[in-house]
């Protein structure tokens, strides 16, 4: 062994010898913690094995907020930091002295730390020489903030999410029907908020995905089957424990409609003057379809028909079964007018989007304007020929 290692193992074992001899030990603890800006924050140092005499004689007992040295027991270094904090020596005990230190007023910038450092007054030659830190402990100090942002997305699929900039009102999404998985993250609070999704009056379940930057909690419920033709809310709802008027949430509206609607009509030619001229249509693929949801227009700006009678025009409609229904447009009398308009046939639902079917009604001339027509030209060929 080299002459630097014997010295440096010498003085390790020095340094483990005199913390083994160290008499003193020191507690430090508060209530809680967690502490709420404008309320009153409270920590204990406690020294146990020595009475009240040992400590005036041979110790000294300092209180420190991030680092700042506040008092010697309990005296006040400055009279000024007595605005912002007390101190009072706790009924003594023999052997065991304990000291109360509060912070008032908490504010954010109150974060941290409160120390309790226990001196001993080490003499040479009858006369105190130096103060040296024979014990300490510390306990955190954590002011409890507010949330300060919120992300809740309804489907992980679409770049649309709620945040604390829009109001507490609902919010309404309509979807397809399927499962869907919605998401909640919440930033920027102390400690970390609560956060759960209901669904209706209901909690959905999921888990809590850890966050890189670990200063959010983020809540992925588990995909849920959501039906057609329903609707129901969605909230996210986040709060921070014990922090009153913490709690924030934000709702959606989900409209789930239906499949998009599709159409098969039958619509043959029609000559001008003839008698009940029928087009029929079914609209089909959409659960719980219903016939008060058919509408029948003619043009753009013409008049529209639900099922009915109406002047020249008849519409009826009847529900096939659950997904399907079968509607018609009788005209009692064809006039040169319906070949030059078109007609739609719509399906309105507030669960689906309006969906529509365009279709023209073709043009059919009689045999006999067809027989005059063959005459007139075979007539027109007979001069021609005269003429030449």
């Amino acid at each position: 062994m080299g002459l630097q290692q014997f010295y440096l193992a010498t003085f390790g074992l020095i340094l483990m010898q005199g913390l083994a001899w160290s008499a003193y030990t020191v507690n430090v603890a508060s209530q809680s913690t967690l502490v709420n800006p404008g309320d009153k924050y409270v920590a204990y140092c406690n020294i146990p094995g020595q009475g009240a005499l040992d400590i005036i004689q041979n110790l000294k007992v300092k209180w420190f907020h991030n680092g700042q040295a506040l008092t010697s027991l309990c005296e006040f270094l400055s009279s000024d930091l007595t605005q912002k904090y007390s101190c009072k020596v706790l009924s003594p005990q023999p052997n065991n002295i304990s000291l109360e230190l509060a912070v008032l007023e908490v504010q954010k910038a109150d974060a941290g730390n409160l120390t309790c450092k226990v001196y001993e007054k080490v003499k040479e030659n009858e006369k105190y020489v130096r103060d040296e830190v024979v014990a300490m402990k510390s306990v955190p100090i954590q002011v409890r903030e507010p949330i300060k942002s919120m992300m809740f997305r309804f489907d992980q699929k679409k770049d649309h999410y709620l945040t604390l900039e829009n109001n507490e009102a609902l919010h309404q999404v309509e979807v397809l029907p399927g499962k869907y998985a919605p998401s909640c993250e919440v930033m920027g609070s102390m400690p970390k908020a609560n956060v759960m999704i209901m669904m209706g009056d209901k909690m959905m379940q999921g888990r809590m995905v850890d966050m890189e930057n670990k200063m959010g909690t983020q809540f992925v419920a588990e995909e849920t089957e959501f039906k057609g033709n329903s609707q129901v809310n969605v909230m996210c709802s986040a709060e921070v424990d014990g922090l009153p008027e913490s709690k924030k949430e934000r709702t959606y509206q989900v409209v789930v409609r239906q499949r998009d609607p599709k159409f098969k009509c039958t619509n043959t030619s029609a000559i001008v003057n003839n008698k009940r001229h029928m087009i029929t249509c079914e609209v089909y693929d959409v659960e719980g379809i219903s016939c008060n949801k058919i509408l029948w227009k003619k043009g753009d700006t013409g008049e529209d028909y639900s099922p009915g009678n109406y002047n020249n025009i008849n519409v009826a409609c009847r529900e096939v079964d659950n997904s399907k229904i079968e509607t018609t447009l009788e005209i009692l009398q064809v006039t040169a007018e319906h070949f030059k308009t078109p007609f739609r046939v719509i399906y309105n639902d507030p669960l689906s989007q309006t969906k529509e079917y365009q279709l023209s009604i073709p043009q059919e001339h009689s045999s006999s304007a067809v027989a005059l027509q063959t005459s007139l030209v075979f007539l027109f060929s007979i001069v021609l020929t005269v003429m030449l």
